[in-house]
Parts: structure tokens; C-alpha cells; sequence
């Protein structure tokens, strides 16, 4: 695994992270407001962005994927994301979000997981312009 490809893992970890406190916190604090909140909760977005990872891990090691793999990778990241974070949610706070708040929380997920992954293009469009402009300076330099 290349330093670069390492960099993008540790940066989408960090991303789940944020999406699932984000989600968490938004959700439970209007659905769930009665549940009591362990310490055990603080370790949760960590434990379920590792678990959310695992459909990363073809990114990471072919970085020459075409635009369907990216895509279907990206669906099951996403259905494996909130597979996950509702299983867990409802093993700690059983029903008490209702069918609402766990509509709201798929809702909520999805919703900062296009989030991330615009920003991040944006992000990544932006330095492969300064890249892009940095070379044609380059190039301009060595005709001269």
C-alpha cells in the first residue's frame, strides 16, 4: 500500500467518524433524548468506521478502478454504514428512537456520506488543478 493510499484510508476513517457522530447526534439527540448515554457510546463512531472500512480496503490497493467499481464501491460502503450503525444503535437503545428517528438516522447518513463525498471531490479536483497548473508553469519554463 502506497503512503498516499494510506493517507486517503486514515482520511475516509476520519470522515465515518464524522458522519456517524454527526448522525448520532443529530438523531438521537430529537428521537432519543431519554436514553441514558454511556462512556461505552464515545468509542462508537471509532468502532464502526473500522467495521465500515473493510469494503475501502479494494480502493486502497487498486488505485486504478474504473468509474462503475468506484460507484458500486461506494454503494455497498454505504449500505454496510448504515446495515451496521442501525444494528448497533438498536442493540444499545432497543426501540427507543421509534421509526422515526431510525428513518431519520438512514436519511442522515446518507445525506453526510454524499456530503463527504462531494467535499472530498471538491478537495481532490482543486489539488490536481494546482498540480495541473504547477506542471504547465514547468513546461512553459523549459521551452523558454
Amino acid at each position: 500500500m502506497s503512503r498516499d493510499a494510506f493517507k486517503r484510508m486514515i482520511s475516509d476513517y476520519i470522515l465515518i467518524q464524522a458522519e456517524v457522530a454527526l448522525s448520532f447526534g443529530i438523531v438521537g439527540s430529537i428521537f432519543a433524548k431519554d436514553v441514558p448515554i454511556t462512556f461505552s457510546y464515545f468509542f462508537l463512531p471509532a468502532v464502526i468506521g473500522l467495521i465500515c472500512m473493510l469494503p475501502c480496503i479494494i480502493i486502497y490497493l487498486k488505485e486504478d478502478l474504473t468509474v462503475k467499481q468506484v460507484i458500486i464501491q461506494r454503494i455497498v460502503e454505504w449500505v454496510v454504514l448504515e446495515i451496521v450503525i442501525i444494528r448497533i444503535v438498536y442493540a444499545m437503545v432497543g426501540n427507543a428512537p421509534g421509526k422515526a428517528g431510525y428513518i431519520a438516522m438512514v436519511f442522515s447518513i446518507l445525506f453526510f456520506d454524499i456530503a463527504t463525498y462531494v467535499i472530498s471531490y471538491y478537495l481532490e479536483k482543486r489539488e490536481a488543478d494546482d498540480i495541473n497548473k504547477k506542471l504547465v508553469k514547468i513546461h512553459e519554463q523549459e521551452k523558454e
